[in-house]
């Protein structure tokens, strides 16, 4: 019985103290460090500057050139394949 009713008091002591914190976090939800715009502002920088670093990559080890030189030869076998009308 001594048994039960402890198991009762810390139960009901750990309901309380988790009620507390319930009512610190919803305390603390809506403070937020950064608004929304801030957010969405490093989000789009983060983007631009991704995007200009790709690119420069590109420009600076002339990837695009090199990707048209191995296009280059898989158009060249398809288009030898098409039939031709060769009458004048």
């Amino acid at each position: 019985m001594v048994d039960l009713q402890d198991r009762i008091k810390s139960l009901t002591s750990a309901k309380e103290s988790l009620i507390i914190i319930k009512d610190d976090i919803a305390d603390t939800k809506g403070d937020k460090s950064m608004s929304g715009w801030v957010i969405a502002l490093i989000v789009i920088a983060a983007v631009i500057v991704g995007l200009f670093v790709l690119t420069f990559l590109v420009y600076m080890f002339n990837l695009d050139m090199r990707l048209m030189a191995f296009m280059e030869k898989i158009l060249l076998n398809h288009y030898d394949k098409v039939e031709r009308d060769e009458h004048l």
